[in-house]
């Protein structure tokens, strides 16, 4: 295979890498960055790649490995429920932390590559912040064998092979990972029509907090990395939107501009300096039975120029 085959060859999987390297990670800011050391590792091995049919194969053992040595060098990505207990609704959000959380991916990243079997774990719910958050929870072996066989679709043996451990050893990780997961009870993504929609920015926009309390869920829960703040349940949540959110949005107005995360809705989120509105998070919604039960509030620059956002609109 000449060089130039080669490289096309591995462009042809990039995108379906990017989104392995992510889940990897729990990082969309370094899942390039993993591609990149895959197709590195890939080129200085290229000899070995007997059968150009397995590249597939080739490559996600490459990324996975590329993966376990990253993580083998940081903590676990956190997420808000996980680090503490939920906050007092009527402070204001304590300081970001400085632990690496969880970060969103663009929902654009799942057009991407070639596409995948049918496997365990659709596409979509592969992405989805709630088996996100739990897969923070496995250890970097068993959240690999989980990807690598429910995900990506590679057999036991292959998987094995990936991971230089033995079949036996490899159907056991991925029993005590599914265990870990299924624990979670993690359910589909429900769709959240226009007119909730509209509410929902209208509340936003107006700063109405009557409005915004009559979306949520009873068992809604709110975050906003890298605050380690976060609050569960209506009451809690209304406190925090009456006491903070809304005299804060009116101050200086906000502006929702819709996008997509993790293959759900978001909206790119803007708050009012003078003349300009300026990018401020990433925010995620999630339904259950016709309201919002999950709002995710991601003030992460790191990951703005990921989604590719303008960092600044004009104010009409």
């Amino acid at each position: 295979m000449t060089d130039r085959a080669f490289e096309q060859l591995l462009g042809q999987y990039c995108g379906e890498l990017r989104l392995h390297c992510y889940r990897m990670l729990g990082s969309s800011h370094d899942a390039d960055d993993m591609v990149q050391e895959t197709f590195l590792r890939a080129w200085r091995a290229k000899e070995s790649l007997r059968d150009a049919g397995a590249v597939r194969g080739w490559l996600y053992r490459i990324a996975t490995n590329v993966c376990v040595d990253e993580l083998a060098r940081r903590p676990k990505r956190a997420v808000p429920a996980s680090s503490g207990a939920p906050g007092d609704p009527d402070a204001p959000p304590v300081p970001p932390s400085e632990e690496a959380w969880l970060e969103p991916c663009p929902s654009a990243w799942l057009g991407s590559g070639p596409g995948h079997p049918a496997t365990r774990i659709e596409l979509k719910e592969s992405v989805a912040l709630a088996f996100m958050a739990a897969l923070q929870l496995l250890s970097p072996p068993q959240r690999a064998v989980l990807l690598l066989r429910d995900v990506v679709g590679l057999t036991a043996e292959e998987a094995a092979h990936a991971l230089g451990m033995t079949v036996a050893a490899t159907k056991s990780a991925l029993h005590r990972a599914r265990a870990a997961v299924d624990e979670r009870a993690l359910s589909p993504e429900e769709p959240i029509d226009a007119e909730m929609l509209a509410r929902y920015v209208r509340a936003w926009e107006t700063a109405d907090p009557d409005a915004m309390v009559a979306l949520l869920h009873e068992e809604i829960v709110l975050a906003m990395p890298p605050s380690p703040t976060w609050f569960a349940g209506r009451a809690a949540v209304e406190g925090f939107v009456r006491s903070y959110i809304v005299p804060r949005a009116r101050m200086a107005p906000v502006k929702l501009v819709r996008t997509g995360a993790n293959g759900a809705t978001a909206f790119a989120f803007y708050r009012q300096h003078g003349d300009t509105f300026r990018l401020e998070a990433v925010h995620t919604l999630s339904a259950r039975a016709g309201a919002i039960v999950a709002m995710d509030h991601f003030l992460l620059p790191e990951v703005f120029e990921v989604f590719g956002l303008p960092t600044t609109l004009a104010v009409e």
